[in-house]
């Protein structure tokens, strides 16, 4: 009987070793993550870029404006962001200065099927989406994971990726809100950002060398109605756009000119 007790102690013993490895390396899984965050590269107040966009559907070639300032919004220094696309999309975005996340965004678009407008805000740990769509209304409310960035403002938020540092990121991301992604779908997936390597990329402005970038979601049901895109950013900082493709090379956008409108 002793025997027997002793044994069973000592299977007792290790089991809670190896759990409190397991807990152990869990936490150091999930703090590699939660670190892994994109940062602020220093943009500065008043910056505009021209961009143009070239669709295979569209007729012609498109033009629109970004412009960044600083601002402090309830004690949070933030950037608030401009995108003038003309009569075919206007939006208004405020992200997080220190990790680059979004807290606000309003969106109009001008689609073939009509007028699209789509609001989302973070407060704590929820993402709330309001979109209109013709007569048609639609709101919905989300878990905000810590690790959580959104589909709608990631091309702003790239800039801060770790280029120095780091080959990857793994985070959550809200895929954007747009016609082709179903309404349920919109929640938080396991994605990834990837440092592909450097390249010299020859636009409107002029060549500059870049980072290039590959996002994608890791898995999941959200692969059907999402695939790889494709982000330039100058190697030089803060990391200005240059260039964005999708998987298929039919959207193509890119930079025309870098202007400072000055402080406001």
């Amino acid at each position: 009987m002793l025997g027997i007790g002793t044994n069973a102690r000592y299977i007792m013993k290790n089991y809670l070793l190896l759990l409190g490895c397991f807990l152990l390396i869990t936490i150091l899984l999930e703090t590699e993550v939660s670190c892994s965050v994109l940062k602020d590269p220093g943009i500065p107040d008043g910056e505009q870029i021209v961009w143009r966009v070239t669709r295979e559907k569209d007729d012609g070639i498109l033009f629109g404006t970004i412009t960044w300032h600083i601002k402090d919004r309830d004690g949070k220094p933030v950037y608030e962001i401009t995108e003038d696309g003309g009569e075919r999309k206007q939006g208004k975005y405020v992200i997080d200065r220190s990790d680059l996340r979004l807290i606000w965004a309003h969106v109009i678009r001008e689609t073939d099927e009509g007028k699209s407008e789509a609001t989302i805000e973070v407060r704590g740990n929820r993402q709330y989406l309001v979109h209109n769509h013709g007569n048609k209304s639609k709101d919905k409310r989300i878990d905000h994971e810590p690790e959580g960035y959104n589909g709608m403002s990631l091309g702003f938020s790239l800039r801060g990726f770790p280029f120095e540092s780091q080959t990857e990121v793994k985070l959550k991301l809200t895929p954007p809100f747009r016609p082709g992604i179903p309404f349920w779908a919109w929640k938080m997936w396991k994605s990834y950002i990837k440092l592909l390597g450097e390249e010299k990329v020859t636009v409107p402005a002029g060549t500059f060398d870049c980072y290039k970038l590959e996002v994608a979601a890791s898995g999941g049901l959200i692969r059907r109605f999402t695939s790889e895109y494709y982000f330039w950013f100058t190697k030089e900082p803060p990391h200005r756009f240059v260039k964005y493709q999708d998987d298929d090379g039919k959207a193509i956008t890119e930079l025309m000119e870098i202007r400072s409108t000055g402080r406001e």
